[in-house]
């Protein structure tokens, strides 16, 4: 047999068996099945207020007796994930921080304004002096939420009404001391 008669029957086997081969893959059996559209997507966390920057008090030359006048701030919750919400300063108070108290008040308000008019009280959250108020949200006042639930949701808002009193036994050596520039911080953190 001629080289090239050879060749032509090694090519023609070796096809054939690759022709075969491929039939014997695409012949067997198979089943599937699918889980589709698997996604994660982050929940929300949102509070805002109504209070447009401005502080709830400021008193510039208080006497013994002072208070502020009543400032109300709406907190409202808008976060897909159920939170509790807390409050605390975030700055160190200055040195007439133990004479001035300060209390805050949870509620409501048919209209809510800053200057508390229609402003209904539910509970006194915070009435203590200035320097015992916490300083960080593991340590902040908890507010339970609107009607005393155990968390805020999507919807929910509670106005808060905060009033600062100069003690009427604050000692001489108070004069000219100040709290210095502080924020009251809320804070809301899914549960």
């Amino acid at each position: 047999m001629s080289r090239s008669k050879k060749i032509l029957r090694t090519i023609l086997v070796a096809g054939v068996l690759s022709a075969l081969a491929a039939l014997a893959t695409f012949s067997a059996f198979s089943s599937q099945t699918d889980n589709p559209g698997n996604t994660v997507t982050a929940g929300t966390v949102a509070l805002s207020d109504n209070d447009g920057g401005t502080a709830a008090y400021n008193q510039p030359n208080a006497k013994p007796g002072d208070s502020s006048t009543p400032f109300c701030i709406r907190v409202a919750y808008s976060g897909s994930l159920d939170a509790s919400v807390k409050m605390y300063t975030t700055a160190t108070v200055g040195a007439l921080a133990p004479y001035v108290n300060l209390k805050i008040e949870s509620g409501s308000q048919a209209t809510p304004n800053t200057n508390c008019s229609g402003f209904a009280a539910d509970s006194t959250l915070f009435n203590n002096t200035l320097n015992t108020f916490p300083t960080s949200y593991a340590s902040g006042v908890l507010d339970a939420g609107p009607a005393a639930a155990t968390k805020w949701v999507n919807g929910d808002a509670v106005v808060y009404r905060v009033t600062a009193t100069l003690s009427a036994s604050a000692p001489d050596s108070a004069q000219a001391a100040t709290t210095g520039a502080h924020t009251i911080r809320f804070e809301a953190q899914n549960q």
